[in-house]
């Protein structure tokens, strides 16, 4: 069982240990959930005009 100063040190290592929600790569200091890549992919996913193509009228 771990001591309270062992428990605490752990916790705190585990929150700045934070990982990406989407591949679990390490986050950094500005990211939440997911990384910016994987953020980016779910945008460019969800977004109906990410992937247009040019069609001909006629």
């Amino acid at each position: 069982m771990l001591s309270p100063h062992e428990a605490q040190s752990y916790e705190q290592q585990s929150i700045r240990r934070t990982l990406c929600a989407g591949c679990t790569k390490e986050l950094s200091d500005d990211e939440t959930h997911v990384c910016e890549e994987c953020a980016a992919m779910a945008i460019a996913y969800r977004d109906p005009n990410g992937f247009m193509t040019e069609e001909e009228d006629g």
